[in-house]
């Protein structure tokens, strides 16, 4: 897919994505356990664990927004289970609220059938615009292109690239940064682990997309650590209730794990209570991605969480907006700026430092300074 990359303020925050984003170096590099400062993973490591200095904010100005006032965005999760579309919902709703435009939100409620009638009821009311958040378009492909042949922009977050639906000037894309936390969640279990990790991963299906963040991880295992075992325990938002059997059940088929990662925060405490019910609380380390609130605050109790890695859910939120101001205002023309999500590691090691508050993390202060937002304003002339 072909996106216009203009010139971001990259620095720190982007660092953390491209380091995930890397394969890591050869040789020693599966390192030596948790104190192992001395190899590249473990330095990689320790980067991904700090905040960035800076947010990626496109530089291009936006010019029209005053036209776009009292329009309706439409706001659709795959599921509202996950804190992490709450954050992005409060972020829409202050960056829309900015700019005189009205938020709707739909909850796709992880169903096909109801994730069409979200994107018909935004079609039928003749809305601004639509965002779908980890939505794959073949989910609802005929409610994706109604709303498209009705002129109404449509931005696809949190999802890999589609090349059969391919970037138009009605169409754009945020991509995830669903594969590079999962890497990182990789690299931290294999220096942790000094590279003898047996993992069980409990990899949601719900869509192509989680299966490509996973499969980036079982590519890191595979090429930085050969003595690590990983077993594959698939879940789904639609099968929520039987993820505590389904991982007790995928721990007694692997008696000899030592990590068991959680692929998204909303399916971190029915992960812990499988790893209860097979009584292996004191025996596994556990791990998760999308890190949220409540999963950080588990971790600061040192309750099962050794590590979690998240992306910035506030800046995507704002990230968005800007997306879709400039589709409606046609600034965009047929190519948005490719938008970089930032992505941070936190650790039992760093977590002391981190203001687990609901104020820090809308403010998105997690991951960089949270000066985005009057950057963003700047550039849609409102500040």
């Amino acid at each position: 897919m072909s996106i216009l990359r203009p010139r971001l303020a990259l620095a720190g925050a982007t660092a953390l994505l491209l380091a995930a984003c890397s394969s890591g170096s050869g040789g020693d590099s599966a390192g030596t356990g948790s104190s192992a400062g001395s190899s590249p993973l473990a330095a990689k490591v320790a980067e991904l664990e700090q905040a960035g200095t800076t947010y990626p904010v496109p530089t291009g100005s936006i010019s029209g927004v005053d036209a776009v006032k009292g329009t309706t965005v439409y706001y659709i999760p795959i599921t509202q289970q996950a804190p992490q579309f709450a954050v992005t919902q409060a972020a829409l709703t202050a960056a829309f609220g900015k700019a005189g435009v009205h938020l709707q939100v739909c909850n796709g409620d992880a169903k096909p059938t109801a994730i069409a009638a979200c994107l018909s009821q935004a079609t039928t009311a003749g809305a601004g615009a639509i965002i779908t958040d980890a939505i794959p378009y073949v989910l609802a492909a005929n409610a994706f292109d109604a709303a498209i042949q009705a002129g109404i922009p449509v931005l696809n977050t949190n999802q890999i690239a589609d090349s059969t639906h391919p970037a138009a000037a009605k169409l754009g894309y945020i991509h995830a940064a669903g594969s590079a936390q999962m890497v990182a969640v990789a690299d931290w279990i294999i220096n942790d682990s000094g590279g003898t990790a047996n993992v069980v991963i409990n990899q949601s299906t719900d869509g192509p997309s989680p299966v490509a963040f996973v499969a980036a991880a079982k590519a890191e295992f595979a090429a930085q650590c050969p003595g690590c075992t990983v077993a594959i325990n698939e879940i789904s938002s639609a099968n929520f209730a039987l993820i505590p059997s389904s991982t007790s059940s995928a721990l007694l088929k692997n008696p000899n794990a030592t990590y068991v990662v959680s692929e998204f925060d909303q399916y971190l405490q029915p992960t812990l209570g499988g790893v209860q019910q097979a009584g292996k609380i004191a025996s596994v380390k556990g791990l998760s991605g999308a890190a949220q609130l409540s999963g950080l605050k588990m971790m600061a109790s040192k309750n099962f969480l050794y590590a979690s890695v998240g992306q910035a859910s506030a800046y995507q939120g704002w990230a968005d907006a800007d997306a879709v101001l400039r589709m409606m205002t046609g600034t965009a023309g047929d190519k948005l700026p490719e938008y970089t999500v930032p992505i941070r590691l936190f650790t039992r090691d760093n977590i002391g430092s981190v203001a687990l508050t609901a104020e820090a993390e809308a403010s998105g202060e997690w991951f960089g300074p949270s000066d985005y937002t009057g950057t963003f304003l700047a550039l849609w002339g409102l500040r």
